[in-house]
């Protein structure tokens, strides 16, 4: 059995912390130092143990503190090192306004893990049957894992697609080497044969002026023909171009019709809504102060232990001063009638089962919030991948407009010059040397083999840059060790949440099993939870088995209905100290908060408070005298008469 290691946000610290509190529960103003380890919080019921343990929850982040009652607002600082955490609550019409820097920001571990009282979350589910997984995983940002799964599945996909254009485009690599060398081959064989047309021309014997132009008229045509087929492969490519864009515009119009059909409206609803039920989360979480707030000070009251009440007559009937408490008759510190203490203990349950109701509420309306949240996003990124088609549509069309009015200019410019080419042939045909010989013909072939020799110098090039950014392809192995990689986070990912339930079950099961063999309950054999999962059914439930052992040996399951409250209360307990250490709260928060163990012996309260002080850096107690007269001596003592 390890200790955890107390710090304050990655940083060991002091064996003293200091708090001090103002106007919290039944508290007026106190300040107390607490030392590394135990600390116990001694005195009888409605001496304010119960409010110092809310405000130091309240201080550390969690949500249960309260307001004195008669009082406008409260104040909380717990001083660490030389580093001070102040709240300060403040009634307002609205309810209690929250403000200041608590120890930690995450409400849920302190509400869960850290602060258990009569409240916590765990030790009531214990007993009402409620779902523990639930519970335990609540820190667990489920929906978080499950959209980093979605993205890596999409990277995985998009690298296994590129793993298969690669293979394809390397399948093509032999026959385009292939055509480079057949048509390197077939310009070396036109270049042959234009050298010797043009050798030809040399040795014809004719007029030199005439000679000379006739082969400037031919050059020039030659020129401005090889001008037509420039221009004209410009037109093809244009063209090619536009057919390639063409069909792009429809391609996004039909992407963007699949979208879900979300509008701002949409999201204006959804955010109104999330407004609303956060509205109402508040009020609830309000109404649970206030209330809260009443129940303890009505305690007080059936306590006696608040002293500013009107003084009550002194009755006469000797009879009446016998009868049991709860039957006898005080006066009401509001109205002024007589009322029986039963009766107002009754008004007290009632509002205590309101004040469960409405936590409920408030839990049910958190999950409302995480599922708008998440629809509010979901409608929020439809509405901007549509913005995005659209501007992409716009920016195809735009260029679609401008290739075509370069195909008219480059038809322009193609036409001006063929009527050039046109008016040279005449020139070229008019000269009277050419006319009787075979050297405009031998020019025109000349021009018809420049002008194929100019197509497989394109061809080349087109099929060498296929080759280039063939070879220039990603490496395979690199995206096959990043593809590995991926599915190596998908599988650590999809095994987190299942990891982390396995843990908690093995932990509760092991600290149950510690607990039960330290407190030496005889009829319970075991007590443990099975990790169900049903094969169609991706979420995990947790089953609370209970196993008692009979007088003669023999053990069979029971409900945890049929344990006792002190049982309970332990079963409770170790959940919130499984979730405790499986989530390494001691790393964040390395304190813990126990109160109302009246159930148990004291005797078992001993062992069980040596066995969290384990785990627990600073553990703060509340017991009564008689609980805390055996272990007084070992532990730090913080007498009630302290927080008055």
């Amino acid at each position: 059995m390890s200790s955890s290691n107390g710090t304050v946000k990655g940083t060991a610290i002091d064996d003293v912390v200091e708090l001090e509190a103002e106007n919290m529960g039944g508290i007026d103003n106190c300040s107390v130092e607490f030392q590394r380890g135990v600390n116990l919080l001694t005195g009888r019921n409605a001496t304010n143990r119960t409010s110092l343990l809310r405000a130091i929850s309240g201080i550390l982040g969690g949500t249960n503190a309260t307001v004195k009652s008669d009082e406008d607002g409260g104040y909380v600082s717990l001083t660490i090192d030389d580093t001070e955490y102040s709240r300060r609550y403040t009634r307002t019409g609205a309810g209690v306004q929250i403000t200041g820097e608590p120890y930690e920001d995450n409400s849920e571990l302190i509400d869960l893990f850290i602060s258990l009282l009569e409240d916590n979350p765990p030790r009531l589910a214990v007993e009402r049957g409620d779902d523990l997984r639930e519970l335990i995983m609540r820190p667990v940002d489920t929906a978080g894992i499950e959209r980093r799964i979605q993205r890596l599945k999409t990277e995985r996909e998009e690298i296994k697609d590129e793993l298969d254009r690669i293979e394809r485009r390397s399948k093509e690599l032999p026959k385009l080497e292939e055509r480079r060398q057949t048509l390197t081959s077939e310009l070396e064989e036109l270049e042959d044969k234009i050298q010797s047309l043009r050798a030809e021309v040399t040795e014809y014997e004719a007029d030199i002026e005439m000679a000379e132009e006739a082969e400037e008229l031919v050059d020039k045509l030659d020129e401005r023909r090889k001008e037509v087929n420039e221009v004209t492969d410009q037109i093809d490519l244009v063209t090619a171009e536009i057919d390639a864009l063409r069909e792009r515009p429809e391609e996004l119009r039909t992407e963007r019709e699949e979208l879900s059909d979300y509008t701002q409206a949409d999201l204006n609803t959804v955010q109104e809504e999330l407004r609303t039920v956060r509205n109402r989360k508040r009020e609830l979480e309000n109404t649970v102060t206030d209330l809260s707030a009443i129940v303890e000070f009505n305690e007080d009251i059936l306590s006696d232990s608040v002293s500013n009440l009107p003084e009550e007559s002194i009755g006469t009937d000797p009879i009446a001063e016998l009868a049991p408490k709860e039957e006898q008759e005080i006066t009401c510190w509001t109205c002024g009638n007589r009322a029986e203490r039963g009766a107002i203990a009754d008004r007290l349950e009632n509002l205590r089962n309101v004040i469960t109701e409405k936590r409920n509420e408030s839990a049910d309306l958190e999950s409302r919030i995480d599922e708008l949240e998440s629809e509010q996003e979901e409608i929020r990124e439809s509405i901007q991948e549509r913005d995005r088609l659209d501007n992409k549509i716009d920016e195809v069309e735009r260029k679609i407009e401008s290739k075509k009015e370069r195909q008219t200019e480059l038809e322009a410019e193609a036409e001006a010059l063929r009527e050039t080419v046109s008016e040279l042939e005449s020139s070229v045909a008019n000269t009277e040397e050419l006319r009787d010989s075979d050297l405009l013909d031998t020019y025109e072939r000349i021009s018809e083999l420049q002008y194929e020799q100019g197509q497989k110098q394109q061809e080349l090039a087109s099929v060498e840059d296929e080759i280039e950014e063939i070879e220039s392809l990603p490496d395979k192995s690199k995206l096959q060790e990043q593809l590995d990689e991926i599915r190596q986070e998908l599988n650590h990912e999809r095994g987190r949440v299942a990891e982390l339930e396995s843990q908690s079950v093995s932990e509760f099961n092991y600290q149950m099993d510690e607990i039960l063999d330290i407190l030496d309950y005889r009829n319970i054999s075991r007590v443990w939870i099975e990790r169900k999962k049903e094969e169609n059914d991706q979420r995990s439930t947790f089953d609370l088995h209970v196993v008692r052992e009979s007088d003669t040996g023999s053990v069979y399951e029971d409900t945890v209905a049929n344990l006792s409250e002190s049982e309970r209360e332990v079963i409770g307990l170790v959940v919130a100290l499984a979730g405790y250490l499986v989530h390494e709260v001691y790393q964040e928060v390395p304190f813990m908060l126990l109160d109302s163990l009246e159930a148990i012996d004291s005797g078992r309260i001993a062992d069980l408070i040596e066995y969290f002080s384990d785990y627990a850096p600073y553990l703060i107690v509340a017991l009564l005298p008689e609980d805390a007269a055996g272990i007084a001596d070992k532990y730090t003592q913080i007498t009630a008469d302290e927080l008055n």
